[in-house]
This record gives C-alpha cells, sequence and structure tokens, in this order.
C-alpha cells in the first residue's frame, strides 16, 4: 500500500527509488489536490520506475520560467528572428497571463483547451487564435520530447474551437483604388515603384525591400525572390524569405520592364551625377540600402483612412492574386507567384474568389448544354 499524506492543500506520496551509487531512498512528491489523485500519481511512478529502472522526477520550474527557457535556449536554433519576435508576443499577450504561474507538470490539457477557449471567448481572431496554439504545441511539444521536463505532451490534442471566429477574407483593391494610391504617391515618391512592383507580381513588402538588380532578370523579364528584410530590433537583410516556397522566380510583363529599366537608368544617372557607386537595391533607400518595411505605416494609415479597415500594403499581394484568379489562372500558378508553401494556403485564402469561379461554372453549363 502506498504511504500517503496530506501537507497543507496538496496530497503526497512516497516512493522508494535508487540513488547514484546504488543505495535505496525514500522521496516524498506531491501527488495531487486529492487523495485520489496522489495514489494514481503514485501508481504511474511505480509503473515508470518497473519499466524503465528510473524515476521521472517533475520540474519544479513554472510556465513562465520554461518559456524563457524555451525562447533563449531553443528558439534562436530552430526559428527566425522575426518568428520569434511573434512567439514571444502571443506568450506574453496570451498565454502567461493565464497560465504563467502554473506549476509546468501541473499543466493538463484540460488547462490548455481552456485557455484556447477564452481567446475565443475573447473574440480574437481565428488567426491570432491558431498562431498563439502553435506557440502552446512547440513549446509543450519540447518540453516531453527534448528537455524530459514533462512524461507526456499536454498540448496534443488541443484544438482551435470549431466557433471561433472566421479569418476575415483578404481585402482586394479596385482598379479605382489602385489609380487613387497611384495619384497619392506619384513617381519620384518612396511607395511609387514598390506598390507597382507588389500590384505587378504579388511580392512581400520585405521582399520588394530586400529586391536588388542582380535579382532582375530583364531578358527573361523575371524577379527572383530569395531573401527579405524583417524588422525585429532594427531592419535586416534575411538569407532566405518567410518558407520554402518563398524562395521563387516570378516572370512578370511589359508594363513592369519599362517601369523597371526606367528606374534602373535614373538610378545610374544619378549615381554619376554625385559620384556615388551603382545603386544595388532596386527600391533604394535615400542614403543607400535597403528600405524598412516599417517607413511603409504611414501608407497603411492612409489607406485605412482612405478605404476602410483592413486595408494595408499587403492588400496589393492580395490584388495580384484576385485579378489573377478572376481572370481564371490556374490557382496552382498563383500559389507558386505569392510563394505559398501549400496550394491549400492559396484556396483557403482566397476560397471566396474560387466560389465566385465555381457559381460562373455553373452558369456557363447552363448556357452551352
Amino acid at each position: 500500500m502506498p504511504y500517503l499524506r496530506k501537507r497543507g492543500k496538496k496530497w503526497y506520496y512516497t516512493i522508494e527509488i535508487s540513488t547514484a551509487g546504488g543505495k535505496r531512498k525514500r522521496k516524498e512528491v506531491v501527488g495531487g489536490n486529492t487523495k485520489a489523485e496522489a495514489a494514481a500519481a503514485y501508481a504511474r511512478a511505480v509503473v515508470e520506475l518497473q519499466g524503465t529502472g528510473a524515476y521521472f522526477e517533475p520540474t519544479k520550474m513554472t510556465v513562465s520560467d520554461y518559456f524563457k527557457e524555451w525562447f533563449d535556449v531553443y528558439c534562436p536554433h530552430n526559428f527566425r528572428k522575426n518568428t520569434i519576435a511573434t512567439y514571444q508576443r502571443m506568450a506574453r499577450l496570451h498565454i502567461l497571463p493565464i497560465i504563467g504561474d502554473m506549476r509546468l507538470p501541473a499543466v493538463k490539457p484540460t488547462d490548455l483547451q481552456a485557455l484556447v477557449n477564452e481567446l475565443q471567448q475573447q473574440g480574437l481572431s481565428h488567426s491570432t487564435i491558431s498562431i498563439t496554439l502553435t506557440v502552446i504545441k512547440r513549446a509543450f511539444a519540447y518540453a516531453a520530447d527534448f528537455a524530459e521536463y514533462l512524461q507526456k505532451d499536454p498540448a496534443q490534442n488541443v484544438r482551435v474551437p470549431r466557433d471561433a471566429a472566421a479569418a476575415v477574407p483578404s481585402h482586394a483593391f479596385t482598379r479605382d483604388q489602385v489609380h487613387q494610391i497611384l495619384e497619392k504617391y506619384p513617381p519620384g515618391h518612396a511607395f511609387h515603384l514598390p506598390v507597382l512592383i507588389a500590384y505587378h507580381t504579388g511580392a512581400r513588402i520585405g521582399e520588394i525591400c530586400a529586391l536588388t538588380w542582380k535579382d532582375v532578370d530583364f531578358d527573361a523579364r523575371e524577379i527572383h525572390i530569395n531573401k527579405t528584410v524583417i524588422n525585429v530590433n532594427g531592419p535586416e537583410i534575411q538569407p532566405a524569405p518567410k518558407t520554402s516556397g518563398s524562395r521563387r522566380v516570378i516572370p512578370y510583363g511589359r508594363a513592369l520592364q519599362d517601369i523597371l529599366k526606367r528606374q534602373r537608368k535614373g538610378q545610374l544617372i544619378n549615381a554619376m551625377q554625385y559620384g556615388a557607386p551603382p545603386p544595388i537595391f532596386v527600391c533604394q533607400a535615400a542614403r543607400g540600402g535597403a528600405l524598412n518595411p516599417k517607413l511603409f505605416a504611414p501608407f497603411n494609415h492612409w489607406t485605412r483612412t482612405t478605404f476602410g479597415p483592413g486595408y494595408t500594403f499587403h492588400s496589393l499581394r492580395h490584388t495580384h492574386a484576385t485579378m489573377l484568379l478572376e481572370a481564371g489562372e490556374d490557382l496552382e500558378v498563383v500559389s507558386k507567384r505569392l510563394g505559398h508553401t501549400s496550394i491549400n494556403t492559396t484556396a483557403k485564402t482566397y476560397s471566396h474568389i474560387l466560389e465566385q469561379r465555381k457559381a460562373k461554372t455553373v452558369h456557363l453549363l447552363d448556357e452551352i448544354l
């Protein structure tokens, strides 16, 4: 029979384990809030001891302490700086305020599911909840599988609630709105060329800021996307883009060809006049170097004020994809141009366009059959 006793509000069990010298000693361990929980914990410990010959001693660190260790030790070698910054923000805002003071081994699947459900009750978007859950799953998987702080991963079966707010449909500019943008930011303005590149290629703002003239093949009319500018503690060029699928080649049309050639010619003339070296970046900053994506905050403010909530520079990317899909372009082609890792991501993002195309197909069938 196990020896169980209550100390304060907790029940403890005593187990006999082997020390490094081969001697036996008794160890008292917290088992739970009730006598039954302590008895069950004792039974699990005995099974573990008999099966492996070793006793698994639960860590005493809190969730907050563990997350600090995870961010310091594991994340820098496995995630990019901007990803880590996002994960830290999600942990600070949505995870640690709820379970940060809990002991790591005390966290149960029900605690984590309750946390995710609470975020849904707060009205957070499906995207924010999904990212937060990704952080939870990755952190607790490491705690169980690598650090061996836990015998079992409590986040394994936690899910985003089915009734969580659906992802907000992507906002695409109309042609008239694009004309308004170009009137607001005419040739010569720092935003003019990035707007046109995003409109014609669907590239992300960080990818456009990192674009060099070596990445532009005028003969083949192709742009090579192979790096991006991130901003964590200042602008920094990241050798590889957001995902493996982001490293891609984007063919472009004659209209953008003329725009890029004029830009290249203008930059070279300015460089010769001032005795400066040939420019490196397509959208070069006033003092040289790559543009900082954060400089586009006024652009985002103006578009939201002018066209409504949800409109940002990123909407130019959605505009590009929407125009191609509405024109009948193949979904896989659009997915590759955008640099999505999976065609499913493209289908989910632009499901409303695909539904419109489906309706047009049904109407066409009625017309021709």
